[in-house]
């Protein structure tokens, strides 16, 4: 009895699966003509991963052309990335997906000061960190780290103070 109460329900398992999971061909055109690129490997996914990518894919399709495109750009890049930058992408989105509200919109406060910078200042910034060694950076990153929010961001404003003097 308890053998076919087991078959039983693993008869019924496929379909419990493939209602969390759909294959390929239960995808709508839309979510295909999206999710073309991992085509080849959809089956093999895990079903968390399948259901993230159904609904990036339903979130593209009601996105305006260019927001599309800025999209599409960013997976271009992605895909380019040598395998160690984007492991360390990876786990620099869950250290930021883990801080507090207040440390989150600090972080987009001072990107979004970093990209508001022109270009060339944008590209001596990420020079001279390029040109840290390794103690040097993490010195920094520790002194950073044990400021007040007061003395980041004083010390902010003096290196924008110097930056501008320089030019």
């Amino acid at each position: 009895m308890r053998v076919f109460m087991l078959l039983v329900c693993l008869s019924f398992a496929p379909g419990l699966l493939a209602d969390s999971a759909p294959s390929w061909n239960q995808l709508t055109p839309a979510q295909q003509q999206v999710l073309a690129a991992v085509q080849p490997n959809w089956d093999k996914m895990p079903v968390e991963r399948r259901q993230q990518l159904i609904k990036k894919a339903d979130k593209f399709s009601t996105m305006k052309p260019e927001q599309q495109q800025k999209m599409l750009d960013r997976f271009d890049k992605w895909k380019n990335l040598p395998a160690d930058q984007k492991e360390t992408l990876r786990k620099r989105y869950k250290e930021y997906n883990n801080l507090p509200a207040d440390q989150k919109a600090e972080v987009r406060k001072r990107l979004d000061w970093f990209q508001a910078l022109p270009e060339d200042q944008k590209k001596a910034m990420r020079d001279k960190w390029q040109s840290l060694s390794p103690e040097q950076k993490q010195k920094m990153r520790e002194r950073f780290k044990n400021m007040t929010p007061e003395e980041r961001k004083a010390a902010r404003e003096r290196l924008m103070r110097m930056r501008l003097n320089r030019q």
